[in-house]
């Protein structure tokens, strides 16, 4: 396993940097997965560039790794950060400028180049083919003196060449951050047409679409606004089209107004939470898990809706596709709820891996009649014993019916007596998801019967794989993925045998803990919170365990 950091200003090209290494590596078939730590200003903060990479032949991403084997940085601030966490303290480098780092790992970078030369020392410690890299630098900057820069770092790292230099393994690796699985799924899905607003850390989705669904005879639109987004979605939607509308916090308070229509006219519609620090515009850049209570309880009346949580980035491809059909047979809001962390993060991964992901949902509409003729009279929202009611779209012949807002009656034209209809139309609406047909509620990790269960999701899920595979045994994982409805009678069985639970998780209001209580009750709970915006290193996640438990868990193994 091999680990670099790379710390730098907002706009000094950290990240352009960290990408043109990441496709080298890519390139050479090694699995790796990158971190990033930004600022919300566009100049003048600070910017940081993480990769970690996974030994020959290993499949799995790795997750944070807190020991960095090597750090180039641009300020004193960055050595401050790093020196803690470097394997050795003299594997540190960066300009002549900069205090507490050897004079033999220094060089004279300018402002704007330090980003080419650092990205030569990486390579070189790696042992990466120089003209591998050269290629990449001169297809993105231009040829001269980012070239030398570029050489100049990479004999600098020459001279702490890794003991086991990168080889290329011959295996096709492809990257993919967490929203970008999110668009392979849903295009996988049958999403053609996207509607959005830029909003951190979802642009990414709106970005993506814009370049992939054109070709595919889609489009992708960018609104003036989320309220636009999402009643966009939802007219898409009606028109027998899928689509998904995704946001983060302060977007997804304008989109609620929306949930509402969507549980009102039972029109399918995703939406997708990429959650960030809060309240209000609060931290753009960072993660949190804070908006689960308000996606549980978001909208105003009562009415039914899922809410899904994927627990990595292979997961995301999966779990879209998932909520676009439950949307479609259960006709009420499906709610994906990530974080920023899981959004943003990249990991490289054999292609097959993906490949796999993509092609394992088949596409299921639901009741939805889409060409033949209706023949009778149709009721859009008459109940049909316990099964959703039939849905039509524009353009079938006799499927005609009105999706309004107003309560109405069985063909949703509104009804003045509302007490022939809120005892049964709205009684059906209300329960109809109470409990869904879903094959993947949780995840089990471990031995089944190891005493202690560390519980979470999103983010959590490669620390707590990472942690249970190395301390097999005594720790078991489970990774949640429905939230609502709760799958209580799974839920109950996977945390029968264990005698502790602690549920992990990036909020200050245990959040996923309290949504759990119906199936924790007279369990023996703790709480594991984050809420600084920062992830966890896989040492910092094991500390936190362990700390929270005070030294019992030697004696769970008697």
């Amino acid at each position: 396993m091999k680990s670099i950091a790379l710390f730098g200003l907002t706009g000094q090209g950290i990240e352009t940097a960290g990408e043109i290494l990441s496709k080298v590596i890519e390139s050479l078939g090694y699995t790796h997965r990158n971190w990033r730590d930004f600022s919300t200003i566009i100049r003048g903060g600070n910017t940081s560039f993480e990769i970690y990479i996974a030994d020959k032949f290993v499949t799995e991403s790795p997750p944070r790794m807190e020991e960095i084997d090597l750090a180039v940085v641009w300020t004193d601030e960055g050595v401050d950060r790093y020196l803690s966490r470097l394997k050795d303290k003299s594997m540190v480098f960066g300009p002549d400028n900069v205090k507490s780092i050897p004079s033999e790992h220094q060089g004279n970078p300018p402002k704007l180049g330090f980003n080419v030369w650092s990205l030569g020392i990486i390579c070189g410690h790696l042992g990466i083919p120089y003209h591998l890299v050269k290629t990449e630098v001169e297809m993105k900057f231009k040829k001269g003196k980012n070239t030398d820069l570029f050489e100049a770092g990479y004999q600098l790292g020459l001279t702490v060449l890794s003991e086991s230099p990168l080889i290329d393994l011959g295996i096709e690796n492809a990257t993919i951050s967490g929203n970008d699985a999110l668009c392979l799924g849903a295009i996988a899905g049958d999403v053609r047409y996207y509607y959005g607003y830029p909003i951190t850390p979802a642009s990414e989705i709106l970005e993506n679409f814009s370049k992939w669904l054109p070709p595919l005879g889609g489009g992708t639109f960018q609104v003036e606004d989320e309220i636009a987004a999402i009643h966009a979605a939802l007219g898409c939607s009606y028109a027998g089209k899928r689509t998904f509308v995704a946001t983060s916090g302060p977007g997804l308070a304008l989109m609620t107004e929306g949930l509402g229509y969507a549980a009102a006219t039972e029109i399918p519609l995703v939406l997708v939470d990429n959650q960030r620090g809060g309240p209000s515009t609060g931290m753009p850049t960072k993660t949190e898990q804070s908006d689960l209570l308000h996606l549980m309880n978001a909208g105003h009346g009562e009415f039914a809706r899922i809410l899904l949580t994927p627990t990595s980035v292979l997961d995301c491809i999966v779990t879209i596709q998932e909520a676009l059909n439950l949307s479609e047979y259960y006709q009420c809001p499906v709610i994906i709820a990530l974080d920023l962390d899981l959004a943003l993060r990249k990991i490289s991964i054999p292609w097959e891996k993906i490949e796999s992901a993509i092609r394992s949902v088949e596409i299921d509409r639901g009741p939805t009649i889409l060409e033949s003729p209706f023949e009778g009279t149709y009721k859009r929202f008459e109940a049909i014993g316990s099964s959703p009611p039939l849905r039509t779209v524009p353009g079938v012949k006799g499927g005609a019916y009105v999706a309004s807002g107003d309560e109405h009656d069985e063909r949703g034209l509104m009804e003045p007596d509302f007490k022939k209809v809120r005892s049964t139309l709205h009684i059906r609406r209300l329960n109809k998801a109470n409990s869904i047909q879903y094959d993947r509620p949780l995840t089990r990790i471990g031995d089944e019967i190891a005493p202690i269960t560390i519980i979470g999701t999103g983010a959590m899920g490669e620390l707590i794989e990472n942690f249970v595979k190395d301390n097999p045994g005594v720790y078991q994982g489970l990774l949640i993925r429905q939230l609502a409805p709760l799958p209580m009678e799974e839920l109950i069985s996977a945390l029968k045998n264990s005698k502790r639970r602690i549920v992990a998780e990036y909020n200050a209001k245990a959040q996923i803990r309290k949504i759990l209580e119906p199936g924790l009750k007279d369990k023996e709970v703790y709480s594991l919170l984050r809420f600084d915006g920062e992830h966890y290193t896989d040492k910092e996640f094991s500390e936190g365990i362990l700390t929270i438990l005070n030294g019992v868990t030697s004696n769970l193994r008697n």
